[in-house]
């Protein structure tokens, strides 16, 4: 930078953080910061006249202050008349959320078609079955444990209409609640039956695929 401009711009960089520096003149000196020679002169200039400039108290305005901007920007008509329309929003986005909500569960879980309840008398059941959709899928809800044996578990067996031979549902849970797809030959043995069956197996089930033990418990499969 050549000297005479070297001066130039030194003077308009003490402008600049003097605030004497004004419209297009202040905004294209602006530009000029983006090389590190002008910022180094403005930041000399900073360093210079730091601590010069005289203390200012913060002074609060007073309260007619305030209260004049209000009633010429009509900021208290515009507070009431939106909390009125806020609320109709805020009520219509949680209706719309709850709507939802139910619709998606209704989308994601498919309707309960057949249930059993097996259970040994009226009062003590131990699992709620139940067929959702086209037999597609079942649903195992534990109402009470059952006493199993050391290396035993309980199997949940369907009793096809024409007679044939029973079918392995799987292994019956013994907390919470399940949910499994069904395989093309338990919704062909599931179609009209009428009869489900628990029988005690080896631990994990049947290693034949058929019934080893004599049956524990029935349960009709009734329409939901």
């Amino acid at each position: 930078m050549k000297s005479a401009n070297r001066e130039l711009v030194d003077r308009l960089a003490a402008e600049y953080v003097l605030g004497t520096l004004r419209g297009r003149a202040r905004r294209r000196f602006e530009r000029w910061l983006l090389s590190p020679q002008v910022g180094a002169l403005v930041h000399a200039w900073e360093d210079r006249l730091a601590g010069l400039e005289p203390p200012l108290k913060g002074v609060a305005p007073p309260p007619q202050v305030w209260t004049g901007i209000e009633r010429r920007l009509e900021l208290r008509k515009l507070a009431r008349r939106p909390a009125a329309r806020w609320l109709a929003v805020a009520a219509s986005l949680v209706l719309f959320a709850v709507v939802g909500v139910f619709t998606l569960r209704q989308l994601a879980t498919p309707p309960v078609t057949q249930q059993a309840y097996i259970q040994a008398d009226a009062q003590t059941i131990y699992w709620r079955v139940e067929l959702l959709g086209d037999n597609r899928e079942i649903s195992l809800h534990v109402h009470r444990v059952h006493d199993l044996p050391p290396g035993k578990s309980h199997e949940l067996w369907v009793l096809p209409a024409d007679g044939g031979a029973p079918v392995s549902l799987g292994v019956l849970p013994h907390t919470g609640e399940h949910h499994r797809e069904l395989t093309a030959a338990q919704r062909a043995a599931l179609a009209g039956a009428k009869t489900l069956a628990v029988t005690l197996e080896a631990e994990g089930g049947s290693p034949t695929g058929a019934p080893t033990m004599p049956v524990l418990l029935t349960a009709p499969l009734a329409a939901a």
